[in-house]
């Protein structure tokens, strides 16, 4: 269970810091129907939601109701009010592109940014940029560089990019063709090669990384039809026509697996899953040859999940096109453009175990048809996509924009351990300090309350979720599926209900001890959350992810951060950030040791700015050996968790 901490709320004021739908959605709504004039035919790219909060795609067909033309990009907000962007092939020789396959998506700089499958200076596809008012300017255009026959044959740089990009932690944008490259296979590809990997900057300048068939019988693969992803050790992964694959940014590509016996063929792309696996699907192959679910290790490892085609009447699905996506609940959604009851596709969910739902059948009518995009789940938690078909009256014409809304229970609060202090992680929380409530259907999106303090206010409803405690309204701090952070209210101690308040219902109400303090430091992994006075971290280097830090010395004074400790003296307002004109000390004594030893206490108080959040300045004792140790704190008797520790070193 991922659990995510108070201390996300104070990481950004003090330079620290890191981060962290339940059930079958039931409710389609067409948002578009695609019908020559707005564009026809979306692609096989998944839409984006911009930061201003519309969705943006492209469609093979015109938007000036011309048949047969180069394609668009288009903005559609959440209402379902379409703009077209740009047509292409506006320019003569369509030297601004034409047909973009693929979908956008938006770089850094807040631009989007895509491809065209054909036009440019040499008709065979471009990399273009467009901001979100329709300015289109063509960075790329493909077969700018000769192949391995030299002119006019060949394209080393690729030929016809058929998916989109992604931007790596370098700033630069990284896709593949199809085909093209530096290699000439004998009777693959013709003189053109079969496929690449390519890096452009953000102003057009393209390197290609990788070209196919550059090892022995082609053992790297080839026609790489699926776009990249970059994992979490920083190197790119990919598929081709036969194989999953590495690469590093410098271009050295390993051969994960190599796909054709029942798992085959051709692979979608890939992503990561929270669990660190990658999870895919084939269009081909599995035990009825429609398709598969698959996972597969860092290493290579891989086993199929899931086989379409596995019902009666393919009503689970057949030959998934694309991708899938990680939702917020931490199962996989996807599409089928055929199968379904209808056999013209489905939108399904599938757990992490292989356990298949489909959760709605296109009908070929006004809801679509053929979804070969992949699916996009939103801030507000619902699910968009396109389908590629749906009659409008005109078979030449044709697509749909989808929203797909999750149906929910009402919420439920965990029994056993689902009301805990939000730093410890423990039974029993405090009034007026931070609590974290784990359970299931708790909220439909992920939320804080960043953009919902007003003027230092907390929300005590926050996207209409609430709790309550002992009948008092707690402030939230965050919302999830399975985890709620808050504040506590001002309550008396003793057992008291808590219940979770949202727009499917009202849980059952779960008891919890409310105690007069609860002491807990919250914590990097095992060791305390500890800054020194500047407030850069006083911890054990290589404990936070990508930041040099410096452990505590013997002598030097070090703020803790925690919650729980109780009432303060003057005592603070309630539902407000704690101002800064004052200062509120606890009004119990608190003490702390490190290692046994006693340590200085300088000052226990509410952090100003924040809710709930205590620091505690002490001074490590100076007789302390280099070594980690436990650190305690306590007040009226009731000690913090004995398995903190931090690091003292000279």
């Amino acid at each position: 269970m991922d659990r995510i901490n108070f201390w996300q709320e104070a990481c950004a004021a003090l330079l620290l810091c890191a981060t962290p739908i339940g059930l079958p959605a039931q409710i389609l709504t067409t948002l578009v129907s695609f019908n020559g004039t707005n564009g026809d035919f979306p692609g096989n790219g998944a839409l984006v939601q911009g930061t201003d909060g519309n969705f943006y795609g492209t469609t093979l067909g015109s938007g000036n109701g011309s048949k047969g033309a180069a394609g668009t990009v288009f903005k559609i907000t959440p209402g379902g009010e379409l703009t077209t962007l740009y047509n292409f092939c506006s320019k003569s020789g369509c030297t601004d592109g034409a047909t973009p396959y693929a979908g956008l998506i938006q770089a850094s700089d807040g631009n989007l940014y895509g491809t065209t499958f054909q036009g440019g200076a040499n008709d065979s596809g471009t990399v273009f940029r467009i901001t979100s008012g329709g300015a289109l300017t063509t960075l790329y255009s493909f077969c700018s560089q000769p192949g391995p026959l030299g002119p006019p044959f060949g394209c080393a740089d690729g030929v016809s990019p058929s998916v989109g990009l992604i931007q790596a932690s370098d700033g630069n944008l990284y896709g593949t063709t199809p085909s093209g490259g530096a290699t000439n296979p004998i009777g693959l590809g013709g003189p053109n090669g079969i496929g690449t990997v390519f890096r452009i900057t953000l102003g057009g300048t393209l390197t290609t990384l990788y070209s196919f068939c550059s090892q022995p019988q082609c053992a790297d693969g080839g026609q790489p039809t699926a776009g990249l992803i970059q994992a979490t050790d920083g190197n790119l992964y990919g598929t081709t026509e036969s194989t999953a694959f590495k690469l590093s940014l410098e271009g050295a590509l390993t051969t994960l697996y190599t796909f054709c016996s029942v798992d085959c063929p051709l692979p979608s792309g890939l992503i990561q899953a929270t669990d660190g696996n990658f999870y895919g699907t084939t269009v081909g192959g599995g035990t009825s040859d429609d398709g598969t679910v698959f996972k597969m290790t860092p290493a290579g490892a891989l086993t199929t999940l899931y086989s379409f085609c596995s019902r009666p009447g393919c009503t689970d699905g057949e030959g998934p096109l694309t991708g899938l996506i990680q939702a917020s609940d931490g199962n996989f959604y996807g599409t089928t453009p055929l199968g379904g009851g209808s056999g013209v596709g489905t939108v399904f969910k599938i757990t992490p175990g292989g356990t298949l739902t489909t959760l709605y059948t296109f009908s070929d009518g006004s809801d679509g048809a053929s979804p070969i995009a992949g699916l996009l789940q939103a801030t507000d938690g619902n699910f968009y996509g396109t389908t590629m078909g749906g009659s409008f009256g005109d078979a030449t014409y044709g697509g749909t924009v989808f929203k797909l809304t999750p149906a929910s229970s009402a919420p439920a609060i965990n029994q056993s351990d689902g009301i805990l202090n939000g730093a410890s992680f423990e039974a029993g929380i405090v009034a007026g300090s931070l609590i974290t409530i784990f359970g299931i259907d708790l909220s439909l999106i992920t939320d804080s309350w960043s953009n919902a303090i007003v003027n230092g206010n907390l929300p005590t409803s926050l996207d209409g979720v609430k709790v309550s405690v002992g009948g008092e309204a707690a402030y939230i701090s965050y919302i999830s599926p399975t985890q709620i952070n808050a504040l506590a209210p001002n309550v008396g101690t003793g057992l008291v209900p808590v219940t979770v308040t949202n727009s499917s219902g009202t849980s059952s109400a779960v008891t919890v001890t409310v105690e007069a303090v609860g002491p807990a430091f919250f914590r990097w992994g095992n060791y305390a959350v500890a800054t020194t006075q500047d407030f850069s971290p006083a911890v054990k280097n290589g404990t936070i992810p990508d930041v040099t830090t410096t452990p505590a010395k013997p002598g030097e004074t070090i703020i803790l951060w925690g919650t729980g400790f109780g009432p303060t003296s003057p005592a603070a307002p309630v539902g407000v950030e704690t101002p800064s004109g004052t200062t509120y000390n606890t009004a119990n004594t608190v003490t702390v040791t490190v290692g046994g030893t006693a340590a200085t206490v300088f000052s226990a108080a509410l952090a100003p700015g924040f809710a709930g959040l205590y620091q505690v300045a002490i001074q490590i004792p100076a007789s302390l050996a280099n070594g980690d140790y436990p650190v305690i704190a306590t007040v009226l008797g009731a000690q913090s968790p004995v398995t903190t520790l931090i690091t003292v070193q000279q």
